[in-house]
């Protein structure tokens, strides 16, 4: 969803003219308490686990750190003072909608890095605190951004930049992670950047899993000439449907039938076996979807809150 002006979305401003009812009472409460187990347990990850190991993150809780291990000052209060700047200018920028539940995330995110400042988990091991520092701020990315919140940061830049310049968020992430990382590297030492390098990693595929959840699929499109045989089979073996569609082809100008159809990951295995043996000389593309909803699937309503405008593959903050 695109927004226009300074806080201006369309489809919402259409919504309200025509009636429409919003996120009921128990959404939002479910919505904001998601974000308070989330952003507690990213801060546990971070002050628990990465800080008592002398590792970093990615971002401006990357940097938030750094500070922290040259000046001694709170990681909770640097996070939020790197945050506001950033917050003010979204406020004009894109407006309030946009900076209020990112608002919500990072005071929660402060607050909680300070109670749980006193709690050092310190493994022998700090590729573990890596790992399990990663895997718990990830988690905690992913269910804020879940519940339509987020953790501020690098998600103001990336979202401007996205909006503004056409750059892609994994540009921008990619980027400020190098920035963040080699600075890591010089003050802090090249072990703790490369521990810092697999905790990011880590937090990028939990984010990616908890805000895709079980819903990805893949998206297979099949040429062929035995469409009936082949349609068949998908709708008594696999129990799917798919949609028929009719394409042209560009070298020999002939009219062949396309069939669209979306499986699970377990699923793809089965299918190819299916069009192998209706039409051996039929073609196959198969592709990752992100997210699948729909019957077969996951429920459209259970695919989040629409303020969640961001690349999952990448943590946020």
């Amino acid at each position: 969803m695109r927004r226009s002006g300074r806080g201006h979305t369309p489809g919402v401003a259409a919504d309200a003219r025509s009636g429409a009812r919003g996120p009921a009472p128990w959404e939002w409460v479910r919505d904001y308490l998601m974000m308070a187990a989330g952003s507690a347990a990213m801060a546990f990850g971070v002050t628990s686990l990465l800080l008592p190991a002398h590792l970093a993150d990615g971002g401006i809780t990357g940097v938030a750190i750094i500070i922290h291990y040259l000046t001694g000052l709170g990681v909770g209060p640097l996070y939020a003072a790197l945050n506001l700047p950033l917050l003010a200018w979204a406020w004009y920028a894109q407006g309030p909608r946009f900076v209020w539940r990112t608002l919500v995330g990072v005071a929660l995110v402060s607050v909680w890095m300070a109670v749980f400042a006193p709690v050092h988990l310190n493994p022998d091991d700090r590729l573990l605190s890596a790992l399990y520092g990663g895997l718990l701020v990830g988690g905690g990315i992913g269910a804020l951004l879940r519940a339509g919140g987020s953790t501020g940061g690098v998600d103001i830049v990336a979202r401007h930049l996205h909006l503004k310049a056409g750059w892609s968020y994994s540009q921008t992430y990619l980027l400020t992670d190098v920035a963040v990382l080699s600075a890591v590297a010089v003050w802090v030492g090249l072990p703790a950047a490369m521990y810092a390098w697999v905790a990011t990693n880590v937090t990028g595929r939990v984010v990616a899993y908890v805000v895709e959840g079980p819903r990805r699929g893949r998206l297979a499109f099949v040429v062929t000439t035995e469409a009936e045989r082949v349609l068949r089979r998908i709708v008594a073996d696999l129990d799917r449907g798919a949609t028929r569609l009719l394409a042209e082809g560009a070298y020999t100008g002939r009219s062949r039938p396309l069939l669209m159809v979306a499986v699970s990951q377990q699923e793809v295995v089965r299918l190819r076996a299916i069009v192998q043996q209706e039409d051996p000389r039929a073609f196959v593309v198969v592709l990752p979807a992100t997210e699948v909803l729909g019957e077969g699937f996951g429920l459209l309503a259970s695919g989040g809150h629409p303020d969640a405008e961001r690349d999952p593959r990448r943590p946020a903050g």
